[in-house]
């Protein structure tokens, strides 16, 4: 089943009326397997595990494709220390974790840590609160939100800096994503999602907030195999959260009521994994 159809079978009947995983985990008190104030969330598609960036807990904790725990990971000391991991992304063997400490940390999927990359500032490497990132799978290139310098650094597959770009165009940066035509970025500050393209150059920004799509608080976003966008939106503000959903055509197809939604991805049987803020990961 494609993931386009996965998504219709499970958000097709009503899309106001919340949905029901068919896995949920979180176990208060058994330390492994709780997530407190979990982020970024993503696949190692070459087995299928689940990587969640647990930010309360200082760690990086995977779960296999059933949500069973595997191990976690995080030095508690030295360079490899997480201090608030937020976003994590994979390429190959190794997981790249960006944590508000201002510096990138590269482990091995494994947990074995390898080196630590950055440090605060406003130049080459320097980070100030770096959020999501992700890797151009054609050539190994990190791409990195920089958020509160207000921009995107390229690094090259050895972690050397290329350039950055977005500084007159980007307030605050959280998540990016690539595609074959186009670098998606969510930008929390309207909030809206700029798309440029491989010149660097912006394309245009859409789905700003506002009476028609009510994007108030947007954590994270995930473009899926068919070019569909699901975006989390939570906020406190509005005393939970939803997932919007839009169309590669940039429709909003349906919006779901859930509780507190931050990190969001789909896995290559397409289901839609969610973790939420009161530590809950769920898959449908």
């Amino acid at each position: 089943m494609t993931t386009a159809n996965t998504l219709e079978r499970i958000f097709s009947v009503d899309y106001k009326s919340k949905i029901q995983p068919i896995v949920s985990v979180c176990k208060w008190g058994e330390e492994l397997r709780f997530l407190d104030g979990p982020e970024g969330i993503t696949i190692d598609n070459s087995t299928g595990d689940i990587y969640v960036a647990d930010c309360w807990n200082d760690c990086v904790k995977v779960f296999d494709c059933n949500g069973q725990i595997l191990f976690k990971f995080g030095d508690e000391e030295g360079e490899g220390k997480m201090n608030s991991p937020v976003g994590l992304a994979i390429y190959r063997d190794r997981v790249l974790i960006t944590q508000r400490s201002h510096c990138i940390l590269n482990y091995q999927v494994n947990g074995e840590f390898i080196s630590r990359i950055g440090k605060p500032g406003k130049g080459e490497l320097e980070f100030d609160y770096p959020r999501g990132l992700t890797f151009d799978e054609s050539n190994g290139d990190v791409y990195i939100c920089d958020a509160n310098n207000n921009r995107i650094q390229i690094l090259s597959k050895e972690l050397i800096y290329k350039t950055h770009f977005g500084k007159d165009n980007l307030r605050i940066p959280l998540v990016i994503k690539l595609t074959n035509e186009f670098i998606y970025i969510l930008d929390r500050s309207n909030p809206c999602l700029h798309l440029y393209n491989y010149t660097h150059i912006p394309h245009k920004s859409i789905i700003s907030g506002g009476d028609i799509l009510q994007l108030i608080y947007p954590y994270y976003f995930y473009i899926d195999n068919s070019n569909n966008i699901l975006i989390t939106d939570s906020s406190y503000i509005i005393s939970s959260g939803s997932i919007s959903i839009f169309n590669s055509q940039l429709e909003l197809i349906h919006k779901i009521p859930i509780d507190y939604p931050t990190g969001i991805t789909v896995d290559n049987r397409g289901r839609v994994i969610v973790v939420c803020y009161g530590g809950h990961l769920n898959i449908y």
